[in-house]
């Protein structure tokens, strides 16, 4: 019977091409480091399957025999302190791409993307329409997001593409997009998410219910100060909006619940 160590050279380097090779991110249990260390004839293959990496995609020539110099950790060290796309020294990971190396002059020219509050000022969409799925977009699939850090405090960042994308799809959607209409969609939305009590924690997209029920403002409206009187008017807004996106066939009973 065939075992990983008994397989052709060639296949197992296919193998290899699945372990995360160019994710520098997973040392020290690197899946090349893990492998490396299951028997002598594994870490040969490793070896030289990160020896011909450093080649090709760093341009450093290793002896194929040597005894001072470990091909692998060589590449996922390169990996770790080099931009991947200008080849400069860089420790900076990419916003919407944290296994990729990559320096701020290249992030921000190969990468376009803005803040949350930007896509939601500058394009008429809100957090519902941006950080999917949710219960009004159960079906639509996550945007890339990332977190920026700047003077300690954390803001998400978001693919201008996808939210161009997602742009054209929503108010494709909208029987009215005017900008009085996006406003009024604007704040119903912020009324429906106090009603649920999500929050998104930052750089995410996914969606996470806050607990209990001590909600801000629920002395100050009716709907807000029981579960049954949130529900209810969680499901009657709901209904509405996918009214007026034309989604007749939706129903709050197939909804990813938020709270």
């Amino acid at each position: 019977m065939a075992t990983l160590d008994t397989l052709p050279t060639e296949i197992f380097y296919g193998i290899l091409s699945f372990a995360s090779p160019f994710n520098p991110i997973l040392a020290p249990k690197h899946p090349l480091y893990t492998l490396a260390a299951t028997n002598k004839r594994l870490r040969s293959y490793v070896e030289e399957y990160t020896r011909v990496l450093l080649k090709k995609y760093a341009d450093i020539i290793v002896p194929k025999k040597s005894n001072v110099f470990v091909c692998r950790k060589r590449w996922i060290k390169w990996l770790d302190k080099t931009c991947q796309l200008c080849k400069k020294n860089s420790v900076r990971k990419a916003i919407l791409d944290p296994t990729l190396t990559c320096c701020m002059k290249c992030d921000k020219k190969t990468f376009p993307k803005m803040s949350m509050t930007a896509a939601i000022k500058d394009f008429g969409l809100t957090k519902l329409d941006l950080f999917t799925p949710n219960a009004l977009h159960p079906n639509l699939p996550p945007l890339n997001v990332g977190e920026y850090v700047c003077n300690n405090v954390d803001t998400t960042m978001i693919s201008e593409p996808d939210v161009l994308a997602r742009k054209t799809l929503i108010h494709g959607m909208l029987a009215d997009s005017t900008p009085k209409a996006l406003k009024r969609r604007y704040n119903a939305h912020v009324l429906l998410l106090k009603h649920m009590n999500p929050t998104i924690p930052a750089g995410t997209s996914k969606w996470i219910p806050m607990g209990g029920d001590d909600i801000p403002g629920a002395g100050l409206w009716e709907t807000l100060c029981t579960p049954l009187s949130r529900k209810t008017y969680v499901k009657e807004l709901l209904e509405k909006e996918w009214a007026d996106m034309g989604m007749s066939g939706y129903s709050t009973n197939t909804a990813i619940e938020m709270d």
